[in-house]
């Protein structure tokens, strides 16, 4: 019978029941049933989620820690109201989604925070670098900060440290803005 009941609670809460469907079970479930079953949440996928894990596939994410890197992205992208599509973007120009990549110039992570810069703010706000919700978070933050106050393509170019003045700096920004802009447009579907 609690079999049955459990059931019950679970197609109620779903949707597939309503309540007049306890009479089938020629009993009407207890108050402590009745209270999970307040508690009782059916989760579905978030489709942001699955668009971000999907655009990570096609750039061959390790399948090991995609999901969660589409929802640290996802979860950043809202928190600071930054495009989702663009921070996967820059993330996988930048590290292809590993965690543990570090430069010849020391920038670490996912989202390759230049550690010179930024150590001072990793410091005292305790960022772990390697842990890929941090990474993200952080790196939505001055991604941000830079669109903002640059605007959006001299923005993601300062993500990358273009020097301006420095023409071989200016040519690697360049590159990458047009790598990032190709990524950002593989994931929109053609017609």
């Amino acid at each position: 019978m609690k079999t049955k009941l459990a059931l019950l609670l679970v197609l109620l809460q779903a949707g597939l029941l309503n309540s007049n469907a306890t009479r089938f079970f020629r009993k009407t479930p207890d108050k402590s049933l009745h209270q999970a079953d307040t508690t009782l949440k059916i989760s579905r996928p978030d489709p942001a989620i699955n668009t971000i894990d999907s655009l990570l596939k096609k750039f061959n994410v390790d399948q090991a820690r995609r999901n969660r890197v589409a929802q640290a992205i996802v979860s950043s992208s809202r928190k600071h109201n930054v495009d989702a599509r663009l921070i996967a973007s820059v993330m996988i120009v930048e590290s292809r989604g590993n965690p543990f990549a570090i430069s010849h110039s020391d920038a670490v992570g996912i989202m390759q925070i230049h550690v010179p810069t930024w150590a001072q703010t990793l410091d005292e706000e305790g960022i772990n670098l390697f842990k890929i919700e941090d990474n993200v978070d952080f790196g939505v933050r001055i991604l941000k900060h830079y669109v903002e106050q640059y605007g959006h393509d001299e923005g993601i170019k300062r993500y990358n440290g273009w020097n301006i003045g420095d023409p071989e700096s200016a040519q690697n920004a360049e590159a990458y803005l047009r790598k990032v802009q190709r990524v950002y447009l593989s994931a929109i579907p053609t017609q």
